[in-house]
């Protein structure tokens, strides 16, 4: 009988070689690169288990590709607003077929990311059922 542990990582691990698949091919999708510009900051308050609110900022950013306009948000957020410059630039890696498909630095890495620590979870899974 196989166990729950056994199931659960090859769970872990399906879908860690499916995030991995995917985040390779937007990384091909978004194949163009073009220079935004900051138009804005969103912040985010998150409250730790002793009650101390942490805050992050992500920059808003609108890009051009042949004379039409894109909003995004990027994908790295920084413990300090002043980080980010409105009106500064920012890289957009963008789909060409699809440009509403795009991220900035650091989104292209997320997926393959959490794909492979996916995968570390499955395994240790799998190690543990097989020590019982």
């Amino acid at each position: 009988m196989v166990s729950n542990n056994i199931l659960a990582g090859i769970g872990f691990i399906g879908v860690g070689m499916l995030l991995i698949v995917l985040g390779i091919r937007k990384n091909k999708r978004c194949s163009c690169k073009a220079v935004g510009r900051i138009t804005g900051i969103k912040e985010s308050e998150d409250t730790d288990d002793e009650g101390f609110k942490h805050y992050s900022y992500v920059p808003e950013f609108e890009f051009e590709v042949n004379g039409q306009i894109y909003h995004g948000i990027g994908n790295t957020a920084y413990s300090k607003r002043k980080k980010i410059q409105i009106g500064g630039s920012i890289n957009v890696f963008y789909n060409p077929n699809k440009p509403n498909e795009h991220f900035t630095k650091g989104g292209g890495g997320i997926m393959p990311l959490l794909g492979i620590v996916s995968i570390i979870f499955g395994a240790i899974y799998i190690a543990t059922a097989s020590n019982v």
